[in-house]
């Protein structure tokens, strides 16, 4: 799907916030710049957390408080799986939250078996090209939400 504009990227961003739930997994792929991080922040807001969310490159991982929290991981400077299980990546995979996670092409061995990859391509300044492809029966379920999405925007 195009989306042109910061403000569609976030309108995504909340559509999908409205509707994950507990042990749910984003995988997010793209380039610096793409549009993850502005995805993860509407994420945010529409599964009701309404106070700063920032870049988790240095942390590895910022966790916000919610019912479910949310997990806001970037696995850029990590060196590999063995980083990601070093920093309690897998272990926190297995929590009763939602996963957001940036560079997730790069721990993807350590991924569950059901997860939403959103691959973001930047097309110019303001448009964006996102992907949805669902992984195992939850996976494809959001891979569904997404399309519905796509579809009301028609």
């Amino acid at each position: 799907m195009i989306l042109n504009g910061q403000d569609k990227t976030e309108a995504l961003g909340r559509y999908l916030g409205e509707r994950v739930k507990a042990y749910d997994i984003l995988a997010l792929i793209g380039d610096l710049g793409a549009g993850k991080t502005t995805f993860v922040k509407a994420l945010a807001e529409g599964m009701g957390f309404h106070g700063d969310v920032t870049s988790a490159t240095f942390a590895i991982v910022n966790i916000y408080k919610g019912d479910p929290p949310l997990y806001h991981f970037d696995a850029y400077r990590l060196r590999d799986e063995e980083d990601f299980f070093q920093v309690g990546g897998e272990d926190l995979l297995g929590d009763a939250a939602v996963s957001a996670i940036e560079w997730a092409n790069l721990i993807e061995e350590s991924l569950p078996e059901n997860y939403l990859v959103l691959e973001f391509r930047r097309i110019d300044e303001t448009t964006r090209e996102i992907t949805a492809k669902g992984v195992g029966p939850r996976g494809k379920e959001l891979e569904q939400e997404v399309a519905k999405y796509e579809d009301t925007r028609l």
